[in-house]
């Protein structure tokens, strides 16, 4: 059996904008929910907005027991 866990990240991506995704800031989450023992199982974008992304979100999941 597996517990499941969703991180939402804001991507600040846009032609609005102009900034971009510092991706270091996910992997430093990502290492430390790993060091848990939650593994990564999928990430996307969503709430695309004039052609850039506003969020990511990342599904980890971790064995109950």
């Amino acid at each position: 059996m597996w517990d499941y866990k969703t991180l939402k990240f804001e991507t600040e991506v846009g032609i609005l904008n102009g900034t971009q995704f510092d991706e270091s800031f996910l992997e430093v989450a990502l290492k430390s929910w790993g060091q848990d023992g939650w593994e990564l199982v999928s990430i996307f974008d969503v709430s695309k907005l004039k052609g850039g992304s506003k969020f990511v979100i990342a599904v980890l999941k971790k064995k109950i027991g």
